[in-house]
Order: C-alpha cells, then structure tokens, then sequence
C-alpha cells in the first residue's frame, strides 16, 4: 500500500535523500555527470520531496531566478514508483506551497521533451524552440493558473 507524502527539505538528512535519488535518476540513469547535476545552486533552492511510507522517492527544487519568478528544477522520481501519480503529486504540491506564499510570481521549467505532455496535464504551456540541456532535448514552460 502506498502512502505518498510531500515535504519541504528541512534537515540535512532530508538533503542527503534528495541528493541520492538525483544521483540514482540522473546521473546513473541518464548519465548526466555529477559536475552538471550538482551546479552550485543548490544552497539557493527550496528542496522537495515525496516520501512513500519512510522511503524517499521522489525530489525537485525551486529557485528563484529574478525578483518575481520562480523555476522548478530537478524533478525526479525513482523508478519503480513512476507512473504512480508521484510526480503530479509533486509538483502540485510545489505549486501549492509558492501560490500560498505569493500567487503573483510566475512558475516555469525546462521540461525533458519526452516528459513534456505530463507538464501539460498539470497546466503548463510550452514556449520558445526547443533546446539542448545536458545533450537531453528540453522545452521551456510556464504554469498557468486554473481561472
């Protein structure tokens, strides 16, 4: 049975896990290398995370890029529990918690091409050509409100 559940990042413990499933998604699945993955910007994030029971299954970041606009970044979840909903639950939530803070500040991401139809369902429309990140086609998207 699952139990899915959606924190904010606020030990370094919890770090630790978001680290490990980033490590496991993107640098051993997708052979991203760790240089790229660990950018440096970390210490200027919110980091999230999804837990199942204990476990920790699945992690994303925001940063704020300019004074009035956030971007989620690494979005991930482990394997075995893809198609599970857990992204949507995710990034919901993430929503959710910038929206409760301040509503008025947009919300965009590079969404993996291949992925970038999950991002539709959740609101997001797609902008611009699309682009190279890491070798990995990518599009540039930006969440819209529901009226």
């Amino acid at each position: 049975m699952h139990n899915f559940t959606f924190k904010k990042v606020s030990s370094k413990e919890e770090m630790v896990k978001s680290y490990a499933i980033r490590t496991e998604v993107f640098c051993e699945e997708q052979k991203i290398s760790k240089e790229i993955e660990f950018d440096n910007l970390d210490h200027l994030c919110g980091h999230f995370l999804i837990f199942n029971n204990k476990k920790a299954i699945a992690t994303a970041r925001v940063r704020q890029k300019e004074k009035n606009l956030l971007k989620i970044e690494r979005v991930c979840v482990l394997l075995e529990f893809r198609r599970l909903k857990v992204g949507s639950i995710l990034i919901k939530n993430i929503i959710k918690y910038y929206m409760n803070l301040d509503d008025k500040k947009p919300i965009v991401l590079h969404s993996q091409v291949a992925v970038a139809d999950f991002y539709k369902s959740l609101n997001f429309i797609s902008y611009g050509n699309d682009f190279f990140e890491d070798g990995i086609p990518h599009i540039a998207m930006k969440y819209v409100k529901k009226s």
